[in-house]
């Protein structure tokens, strides 16, 4: 739902396959490097490396040749996701500053230290857009990997074949622009319960169409029409004039108009900040209809 965008991307790329080579690499590991690049180029004519930085328009073309993985190259692939998953996942959802389920853009994702193991974890598990069960080749390519809730993942898109049926790619396309959040009125009563509008998401985009099927975005945000709701008394108790006098009386305690507006509205406005706080993008696009912004 949110686009994953991160200016030093390239350089966790990088870092993501160094840490998968190195660990190979170890001399009580059992893997072999040249052994799995031999397989993968005998299958898709590329090694680990190329495997692992594949774009998903690459992966397409990948998955399109429709060829038999051979066993024991899948199950090693699948044992190096658990390595990544024991061992640096935490590491790799920081890197990406990721703090918000990008699916759904409800449930925070957050570093906590467990105690009993003494060490780092992250809450987020990691949904592979293209199955490692169907698709083991690309178990730890990196744009296969998306940082989501436990919700998203197990819950609602479980077993969906996101190859045969299309959906948004968290890391290539921006849900933001293409799906906006608008009130529907039932009833004039709209300003005192959540009983007299309903939440709906507007977009003529067919895969934005199947993210919010499968994520259940409809159902789920019907859920938070209380914040709707606050925004529209919001709108009538700071009016225009009244957040201009804020702004101006509180000057030099807001860097800026947006963090006021960010005060009011309980959540981030700007487009670059909405993963940074769950239902921004909500607040965002109500605010807008409602010209509370």
């Amino acid at each position: 739902m949110i686009q994953i965008k991160n200016n030093k991307l390239d350089n966790t790329i990088d870092k993501h396959y160094t840490k998968i080579l190195n660990y190979i690499n170890q001399d009580d590991t059992h893997f072999n490097i040249d052994d799995i690049n031999c397989d993968l180029v005998c299958l898709y004519d590329k090694d680990l490396e190329q495997i692992i930085k594949l774009k998903q328009s690459e992966m397409i073309l990948l998955i399109k040749k429709d060829i038999e993985i051979y066993p024991s190259l899948a199950t090693q692939l699948n044992k190096l996701y658990e390595v990544f998953r024991n061992k640096w996942a935490t590491s790799f959802v920081q890197e990406l500053d990721i703090t918000v389920c990008p699916y759904c853009n409800r449930e925070y994702i957050f570093k906590f230290e467990d105690t009993k193991k003494n060490k780092p974890r992250v809450i987020s598990t990691f949904d592979h857009y293209y199955s490692k069960s169907t698709y083991p080749f690309l178990s730890i390519s990196f744009f296969n990997l998306i940082p989501c809730c436990h919700i998203c993942n197990s819950k609602f898109k479980h077993k969906e074949n996101f190859y045969e049926k299309v959906h948004l790619h968290p890391y290539e396309d921006d849900f933001n622009t293409l799906v906006k959040f608008k009130l529907n009125i039932t009833n004039s009563n709209f300003c005192h319960s959540v009983s007299g509008f309903d939440i709906e998401l507007s977009t003529t985009n067919k895969k934005a169409t199947n993210n919010i099927s499968t994520f259940r975005l409809y159902d789920l945000y019907q859920n938070h029409k209380d914040i709707a709701l606050e925004l529209i008394q919001k709108r009538v108790i700071y009016p225009d004039s009244y957040i201009d006098e804020l702004a101006h009386n509180y000057s030099g305690l807001f860097g800026s108009r947006a963090d006021l507006l960010r005060l009011i509205t309980c959540g981030y406005i700007e487009d670059k900040d909405l993963g940074k706080r769950p239902l921004s993008k909500l607040i965002k696009d109500i605010a807008q209809e409602i010209k509370l912004i």
